[in-house]
């Protein structure tokens, strides 16, 4: 039985225009998803390229021809912070109340980003000038001094670790005049010897949890007020052939290689931590070229003070002295100071860089006279009446002449930047300045709350 044919629809215009307008549609809806596609590809695009472009190559700060990008500042800024953290940890851990106390000191720095940040570009800008000043002299740090800085860093010696021998420091000996013995029996008074103090030159290494044989003096480029430390009585010398070495060099690439990892959560990278030991290479190199002349000499005075709480009482207590009364007995009755009022308040030699408050620095080296007694002073801890007892250049331990050098180069680099009218720090480097890592919050509670017991 044959199929009955189908009469076939027929196309009307209504049809066909609701053909057209539904087929238009579907071309309005694809062209608007096309268009909002590549609106997100180039905001995403433009976020991207921002990030890790445009922002990194910002410039924060010129010195000359040079610029300091925002990408190097805020590396380092970051590193400086965890070396900071990282010390600030140790001071809590290790140095009991006083300790603390300078754990606060570090952590209040952290907390604001500009403080940190503008130390850091600060020295930046020093860096840049360490370079120019440099290649003038012709010094130079090659790549293999920088690996083997950092392998040193690590306790890798692959040609054998040194055994050091020990040097004596001297120790300086005066002779006495009849004044000096009138003011000070020798006997019953400490050797005039040289009261050295030691500045720590960075923080190292950062406050994250490392692995085991990660570094413990990477060199980071932040300052820190200086401490008063041990007066170290032998200098180590490498005068013996080395010795084996345990640490094999696929342990030692496996350590860095875990080091580095823990500093990439950061945006730190191994070229960073190579750049930050080449820089303090180059400024150790150049520091002692600038200080090659000087001697391990200083000039030194030995002084005595009575402290006391007011102006008042520091007038009376001068008024007796210029009366003539016992300056011992004047210290035993009156001096605050209870560490050493038994003795006169005798403070032995003191340079002028040492931890002293700078106002009674300023006033004991204002003294010319043996026997000189002072007008009262007032510093931070009380008011003083001090007394020189002699004044004379002595010699100084290894570590107090590293401290002298120091503070010369500093004082160096400081005239030539002075110098310079090329040096711009551009207002937009505050919004660089990382916040990263942030002090932990138990560390900062705990520190403050240890601290207000204390006081």
């Amino acid at each position: 039985m044959a199929t009955k044919p189908q009469t076939p629809h027929k196309v009307t215009k209504k049809h066909l225009a609701k053909k057209q307008q539904e087929e238009k549609q579907v071309r309005t809806a694809v062209t608007v998803t096309v268009v909002i596609l590549a609106i997100v590809a180039v905001l995403l695009g433009y976020v991207l390229v921002d990030r890790y472009i445009i922002q990194p190559n910002v410039t924060v700060a010129r010195v000359g021809e040079t610029e300091i990008k925002a990408r190097e500042f805020k590396s380092s800024t970051t590193y400086a912070r965890m070396n900071m953290l990282n010390q600030a940890t140790q001071y809590v851990n290790y140095f009991g109340e006083t300790g603390k106390q300078y754990a606060l000191s570090l952590l209040l720095q952290i907390k604001d980003p500009a403080v940190v940040g503008e130390n850091v570009l600060n020295q930046l800008v020093d860096e840049v000038l360490i370079r120019e000043e440099a290649a003038k002299r012709n010094i130079t740090v090659s790549d293999e001094d920088v690996q083997r800085e950092l392998q040193q860093q690590f306790g890798f010696y692959p040609e054998g670790t040194y055994t050091p021998t020990i040097t004596t420091t001297p120790v300086y000996t005066p002779t006495w005049s009849a004044t000096q013995f009138a003011l000070i029996d020798p006997t019953e008074t400490p050797l005039p010897s040289p009261t050295p103090t030691e500045t720590p030159e960075g923080w190292a290494p950062t406050a994250t949890e490392l692995p085991e044989g990660s570094p413990t003096e990477i060199p980071a480029t932040a300052t820190v007020e200086p401490t008063a430390g041990p007066d170290p009585t032998a200098t180590s010398v490498p005068t013996e052939v080395p010795t084996p070495t345990p640490f094999t060099e696929r342990l030692y690439n496996k350590e860095v290689n875990d080091y580095i990892d823990s500093l990439s959560i950061y945006g730190i990278t191994k070229s960073d931590i190579e750049r930050i030991i080449y820089n303090n290479l180059l400024r150790d190199k150049l520091m002692e070229d600038v200080t090659k002349d000087l001697e391990p000499t200083e000039e030194q005075v030995w002084v005595r003070h009575i402290l006391v709480d007011s102006e008042d009482v520091a007038k009376e207590v001068k008024a007796k002295l210029d009366d003539g009364e016992d300056w011992h007995d004047i210290a035993v009755e009156y001096s605050t100071d209870e560490s050493n009022k038994n003795n006169g308040g005798d403070l032995g030699w003191i340079g002028r860089d040492d931890s002293y408050d700078a106002d009674f620095l300023t006033a004991a080296f204002a003294l010319t006279d043996d026997g000189q007694i002072s007008e009262p002073v007032q510093t931070q801890f009380g008011w003083h009446i001090i007394q020189l007892v002699t004044k004379a250049t002595n010699p100084v331990s290894s570590s107090k002449f590293s401290q002298i050098k120091q503070n010369f180069f500093t004082d160096w680099l400081q005239e030539i930047r002075a110098s310079r009218d090329d040096i711009k720090i551009e207002d937009i480097w505050t919004e660089y300045a990382p916040e990263t890592p942030a002090v932990p919050d138990d560390l900062y509670n705990y520190v403050i709350s240890t601290d207000t017991q204390g006081n």
